[in-house]
C-alpha cells in the first residue's frame, strides 16, 4: 500500500540546491552503493566499505570522502540493510523520515546513501510578495504561544497534558498514566540534561533540543531529543523510567536506523508475548529495564534469533504467534502516542490514515487535548479530520512542516503558492485540490487491495477500558465509530465502502482510452 515518510534538519535545502525538483529510484544495484546527486547529474560510488556501519559513521564517511561544502546525506543504517520492516531513512545525525520501513526499500536496492551537493537558490515567481509573507510569517511565530512552548520544550511539552488526560499509553497500551512521569518529561529533560535549541535550516521555531546527558551511567551522551513519540515508545509502553536510559535508545535506534515509534511497540508486544509463554528471547526482557530493551533491539536490527520475527513488525509476529488480542495497528502500522479510547477525533484519524496509524495525518489530537473540542464526542468528527487532512496534503506538496499550522491557515496558503510559483487558486480550490490529492492517494491503495474493514482499530480499544486517569472506564463506542467513518467518506464523495466515486484519469483530466480495431 502507500507509503510516505518527512524529515527535517537541512538536507532538504541541499536537496532543492541540485536544482533538480525530484528524484526516482528504481531497480536495484548488483552490490551496496551510494549515490552523488549535483546540479550536474548523478554519479555512483561503491559502498562496500559503507555496508554494516551505523548511520553516523555513515554520514561522517561520506562527507569526509565529498567534501562537506554544501553537502547533505540521507543514509540508512544495518537496520535498512537487514530490511527490518521498519528502518528510517536517516539525515544530520539525528533526524528521520521514521515511518513505513523506507529505510527497508533502500536497503532492497543495495542502496546505502545518497549525498546531495548544491547550494543553487530556487527560483521564486515573485520575490517582493514572497519576502512579505515570509516577515508574516516569521512575526507570527514570535508571537506564537504554541511556537514559543515548541522553542522552549520541544515535542515533549505536551507529555504532561496527555498524561493528565490519562491518554499517554502506557506498558503496551494496558494503561493511560505514567508512573514516572516527574522522571521523563520535558521538565526532568530541562533539570537533568544540558539542553540547547537546535533549528532545522532557517527555522526560528528550533523545536529540536540537542540534550547531553550529565548524570548517571550516560553521563556526556549526546542526542536530538528524545522527542515526545520516542519518550512514549520506550518511557510508556515500555515503561522505562528515566529520561537518560530513554536518550540511550534513541541513540540506538538513531544509528542502527530504527523507526522509534515502531520499534517501542514491538518492544512492548515482546514482553507481552513472553508473559504468555509464545515467544523466549533468552532475555527474559522485561518492562522498564533499559538494558534488555537496546538488547532486544540490537537482535532485531541483526534478524537474530526472535529478532527475525519482530523484524516484521507487531502485525505479522502477532499472526505467526497467533496472538491477534496483541495486534496493536492500523493497516499495518503500529500507532502513535495518544490512546484513542479518550481521543476519538485521534482514533478515527488513525483508522482512515492513508499510510496507517498516524497521528499527523490530521493532529486533531491537538485541539482535541487543548479542549477546542470535545474529545469524547463523535459529531462532527469526520469534517475535522476531512478538513485537518485536505490542508496537510497541502502542507506535504509544498513541504511546510506541522508545527507552523498555526500560523498558515487555509485563508493564507493562497498567497504562499502564489508568491512562490505564480499559481492563482482561491481557498476554495485549495481544499478541493487537498481533496482530490487525498482521493487518488485513497485509489492507490485500493487498486493495491485496501477495502473499507481496514479503515478500523484494533479490537482492544472497542473492548478493555482504560483502568485510572482522565479517561478512565472509556472505550471507542463501535458503533458511532462506523457512522463517523461512514460519514467521513461521504464528506470526501466516496462510496459507502470506501471506494472513490471516480477514477483517477477522471480526477487528473486524462481522456479515457480509446479501443481500436
Amino acid at each position: 500500500m502507500f507509503g510516505e515518510s518527512y524529515s527535517g534538519g537541512h538536507v532538504g535545502y541541499r536537496m532543492r540546491g541540485t536544482r533538480h525538483e525530484a528524484f526516482v529510484i528504481t531497480g536495484k544495484a548488483d552490490k551496496p552503493i551510494y549515490l552523488v546527486v549535483s546540479e550536474r547529474g548523478v554519479e555512483f560510488r561503491g559502498a562496500d566499505s559503507l555496508w554494516g556501519q551505523d548511520t553516523f559513521a555513515t554520514e561522517d564517511a561520506i562527507k569526509k570522502d565529498e567534501g562537506e561544502k554544501n553537502l547533505g546525506v540521507v543514509c540508512i543504517g544495518p537496520a535498512g540493510e537487514n530490511l527490518v520492516r521498519f528502518a528510517v531513512i536517516e539525515n544530520d545525525y539525528w533526524r528521520s523520515a521514521g515511518r513505513t520501513g523506507a529505510g527497508a526499500v533502500m536497503g532492497s536496492k543495495n542502496l546505502k546513501a545518497i549525498a546531495f551537493q548544491g547550494d543553487k537558490q530556487p527560483d521564486i515567481h515573485d520575490q517582493g510578495l514572497f519576502e512579505e509573507v515570509a516577515d508574516e510569517a516569521f512575526n507570527s511565530i514570535k508571537e506564537s504561544r504554541t511556537t514559543k512552548t515548541f522553542r522552549e520544550y520541544g515535542t515533549l511539552g505536551i507529555l504532561d497534558a496527555v498524561n493528565e488526560g490519562g491518554l499517554f499509553p502506557v506498558r503496551y497500551w494496558s494503561e493511560g498514566v505514567s508512573r514516572h512521569l516527574e522522571n521523563i518529561n520535558a521538565t526532568a529533560m530541562r533539570e537533568r540534561v544540558l539542553v540547547s535549541p537546535k533549528a532545522c535550516w532557517n527555522c526560528p521555531v528550533a523545536c529540536g533540543k540537542l540534550c547531553e546527558a550529565r548524570q548517571g551511567v550516560y553521563k556526556g551522551l549526546r542526542v536530538e531529543g528524545p522527542e515526545y513519540e520516542t519518550v512514549f515508545a520506550f518511557g510508556g509502553l515500555c515503561d522505562v523510567g528515566d529520561i537518560e536510559s530513554i536518550m540511550a535508545i534513541n541513540d540506538y535506534c538513531d544509528r542502527a536506523g530504527l523507526d522509534t515509534i515502531t520499534a517501542g511497540n514491538v518492544v512492548g508486544f515482546a514482553i507481552e508475548a513472553e508473559k504468555r509463554g509464545k515467544l523466549r528471547s533468552g532475555l527474559d526482557v522485561e518492562y522498564g529495564d533499559p538494558e534488555k530493551v537496546i538488547r532486544l533491539l540490537k537482535m532485531i536490527t541483526k534478524r537474530e534469533g526472535v529478532g527475525d520475527v519482530l523484524a516484521d513488525g507487531a502485525k505479522r509476529a502477532s499472526r505467526k504467534l497467533l496472538l491477534p488480542e496483541l495486534d496493536i495497528t492500523v493497516k499495518g502500522l503500529e500507532l502513535p502516542g495518544y490512546d484513542p479510547r479518550g481521543l476519538v477525533g485521534m482514533g478515527l484519524s488513525y483508522a482512515v490514515s492513508s499510510r496507517g496509524a498516524c497521528h499527523l495525518r490530521s493532529t486533531i489530537q491537538i485541539p482535541e487535548i487543548r479542549g477546542v473540542i470535545d474529545r469524547f464526542a463523535y459529531d462532527g468528527k469526520a469534517q475535522w479530520v476531512v478538513d485537518l487532512e485536505n490542508r496537510y496534503a497541502i502542507f506535504d506538496s509544498l513541504i511546510i512542516c506541522r508545527f507552523i499550522r498555526d500560523i498558515l491557515p487555509w485563508e493564507k496558503l493562497p498567497r504562499v503558492l502564489k508568491a512562490l510559483t505564480g499559481m492563482d487558486f482561491s481557498e476554495k480550490e485549495l481544499k478541493e485540490l487537498g481533496n482530490k490529492i487525498v482521493t487518488l492517494t485513497r485509489l492507490f491503495n485500493v487498486r493495491e487491495g485496501i477495502t473499507s474493514k481496514d479503515d478500523n482499530l484494533p479490537r482492544r480499544f472497542f473492548e478493555k477500558p482504560l483502568p485510572e486517569g482522565g479517561s478512565k472506564g472509556i472505550t471507542v463506542d463501535k458503533e458511532k465509530f462506523v457512522e463517523a467513518v461512514k460519514e467521513y467518506y461521504e464528506l470526501r464523495g466516496w462510496d459507502s465502502k470506501g471506494i472513490p466515486r471516480v477514477t483517477g484519469r477522471e480526477m487528473l483530466g486524462i481522456p479515457k482510452k480509446r479501443k481500436i480495431g
